[in-house]
């Protein structure tokens, strides 16, 4: 019997039906969310509120998805770490941004690199960046950093939604 690593269970098909998830979760949990609760903030000063984690995960998909462009088109590029997320909020305004313009972008966003995505080969799933100047990193690998990325953000918006 030959043992499995853990990135081998995770095909292609898998990831691709993960990253379709997280529109349709959001959408159900966000169904009712009005723009004012989605700008109340937490009880814990350091905690974003609904509409900036939005706003994170809109911004980050974007980066994730210039990242898997680049390994994709690149031969073993250095994957570009972005700013903090303070100053990305900051800079984005994150607190003044419309929850449903936020989601479109997102979702939008998501398809086209669910699109990109969807006809690779096997070979370009296992294609490498240097992620951060410090260690190699597959496309599959990155595609599972964005799945661990939603799940973070969605239980953070459903401890929210709970107060």
């Amino acid at each position: 019997m030959t043992a499995t690593s853990s990135l081998e269970l995770m095909t292609p098909w898998r990831l691709l039906r993960s990253l379709q998830k997280t529109p349709r979760i959001l959408q159900t949990l966000l169904r009712d969310v009005t723009s004012s609760q989605a700008r109340q903030t937490s009880h814990d000063a350091h905690e974003w509120s609904i509409i900036e984690i939005l706003c994170h995960l809109r911004d980050y998909e974007e980066i994730f998805f210039r990242r898997a462009f680049l390994i994709l088109t690149e031969e073993c590029p250095l994957i570009p770490i972005p700013e903090s997320n303070e100053e990305l909020a900051r800079e984005g305004k994150y607190k003044q941004q419309d929850i449903i313009t936020v989601l479109d972008s997102l979702f939008t966003t998501r398809q086209a690199f669910l699109q990109t995505l969807n006809d690779l080969q096997e070979e370009q799933w296992m294609r490498k960046g240097i992620h951060g100047k410090q260690f190699p990193i597959t496309l599959k690998e990155a595609v599972l950093q964005v799945i661990m990325h939603d799940i973070d953000h969605i239980e953070q918006i459903t401890q929210l939604l709970h107060e």
